[in-house]
């Protein structure tokens, strides 16, 4: 098996490797294997992370730079991104688990995604005048300071260099902690950052568990915070930055609802809940994860989602006919197979699993189990359908966890099908189908509830790290 490269520190332009052995190993999902160990910044290295991010703050050795310079920058970055791409590609999927089909999708559009970041930064623009009368008055857009991005195993460098550009474009110096369970990546990382010299102070990468994580978000030169991750985590980031109101963008989970109309095509459901609910090997925070169907149309569904499910491949990450690969690591294997006994009701397994010691899941569809069980965001390749009475009673269970990320409607009746989406309590509702890309040009997406702060959008991505500071020439005839 191909083993991963092993990460890499980037601090103040100068790159190592991190000192600390943590407890936990790195396995290869196709087989269990051991790939090495998990592997934290010393904390000499996180203070030094931490100082290089303030002075390139304070000092203006970024945050000063013009919004073209920044741009130029973040340009010559994905250019140095694109030529990494299969490297990065394949580290990501030894690390999560997703198909290196998959990856290489995700890789190679890793460039893309920054010159459109340093495109939208030159639209936006960081002043606008406001009318006064003569006088100079405009509102500026300016970075908040030192950022802290926190991102997942799921998506690895995808979600990182998202997040680092967006922050970058702002003005902020960042400190990119990826997760300890997720790390090659940040070796072709660091060398495409310097060799699209990128000030020293512009981004440091660091690497840590939870510890790491808790001094990073709990030091007061961090003045915001970006997470992708769970609920939990979330509500402990929130904690730790609320003393000092660092800006926060959390990006959680959610157990995403989909609505079957009685008048819906079954067929066509079915095949695209089947795709939704095994994208990324179900690693996918917006996959489809209860799914709320006419009673009469209930048996229907499942045995079309059984079929769906059991014509598809799952086997190893690297085979190019595979459709599910194995979950990402050991401990996340077990957890997603304690949840789906914990939600009752039958598992109906699908496509036949390999043998041996990789973190095989095969594709399953729960039915019978109480509405109630499935409030638990389970991040797996795993569905649960529950027959209702009503239109009604759909959009009230879909309603009820408190939580927005997403959710899908499948009706036959196109304006129904729109009314039945827009009362779902969530950012995205997808109507007929279970895409990864966005809807339209332009599209944007809130957190809603307990799945976090922020929103998605070109828009609101970039503006997550800045805030508005107006300045202007007083008007003497004002009243008070």
């Amino acid at each position: 098996m191909t083993t991963p490269a092993n990460p890499l520190e980037l601090v103040d332009g100068r790159t190592a490797e991190p000192a600390v052995a943590l407890a936990g190993v790195l396995e290869d999902p196709d087989d269990g294997s051991l790939l090495g160990t998990q592997r934290a910044s010393a904390p000499a290295a996180v203070e030094r992370a931490l100082a290089a991010a303030a002075a390139a703050w304070e000092g203006g050795g970024w945050s000063d730079l013009p919004a073209d310079a920044r741009a130029g920058a973040l340009r010559r970055l994905a250019a140095a991104l694109d030529a990494r791409a299969e490297e990065i590609a394949l580290l990501d999927a030894i690390d999560s688990g997703v198909p290196l089909a998959v990856m290489r999708l995700f890789a190679a559009g890793l460039g893309d995604q920054v010159r459109a970041v340093a495109d939208e930064l030159l639209a936006a623009g960081e002043a606008r005048p406001l009318a006064a009368a003569g006088r100079r008055v405009e509102v500026l857009r300016r970075p908040w300071g030192p950022a802290l991005l926190l991102t997942p195993w799921n998506a690895p460098a995808a979600a990182a260099v998202g997040k680092l550009a967006n922050a970058l474009a702002a003005g902020c110096p960042a400190i990119l902690k990826p997760s300890e369970l997720a790390p090659s990546f940040t070796r072709p990382l660091a060398a495409a950052v310097l060799e699209a010299e990128l000030p020293p102070g512009a981004l440091q990468v660091v690497h840590g568990g939870a510890e790491v994580a808790q001094r990073l978000v709990a030091d007061g030169r961090v003045r915001a915070v970006a997470l992708i991750g769970g609920q939990a985590t979330g509500r402990a980031v929130a904690a730790a930055a609320a003393p000092r109101m660092a800006a926060l963008q959390l990006e959680l989970g959610g157990s995403n609802a989909a609505l079957v109309a009685a008048d819906a095509d079954v067929g066509a459901a079915a095949a695209a809940l089947a795709a939704g609910m095994t994208k990324l090997n179900g690693q996918w925070c917006e996959a489809p994860r209860r799914v709320f169907v006419a009673a009469q149309r209930h048996d229907e569904l499942v045995d079309a989602l059984r079929a769906a499910l059991a014509s598809m491949t799952v086997g190893s990450l690297r085979d190019a006919a595979t459709a599910v690969g194995p979950l990402a690591h050991r401990a996340h294997h077990a957890r997603v197979r304690a949840q789906l006994a914990a939600l009752g009701g039958e598992a109906h397994a699908t496509a036949p699993a390999p043998a041996g010691d990789g973190f095989f899941l095969s594709p399953t569809v729960v039915v019978g189990a109480a509405p109630e069980a499935a409030a638990e965001e389970l991040f797996g390749p795993v569905i649960s359908v529950h027959a209702v009475a009503s239109e009604e009673e759909a959009v009230r269970r879909a309603n009820a966890n408190g939580d927005g990320l997403a959710g899908y409607v499948f009706a036959g009746d196109r304006e129904r099908a729109f009314a039945l989406a827009s009362r779902l309590h969530c950012g995205e509702v997808r109507i007929g189908g279970t895409n990864v890309l966005d809807l339209a040009a332009g599209s944007t997406q809130s957190f809603w509830g307990a799945s976090g702060i922020g929103a998605h959008g070109a828009r609101e991505q970039l503006e997550a790290f800045r805030g508005s500071r107006v300045v202007g020439e007083e008007d003497p005839a004002l009243p008070l």
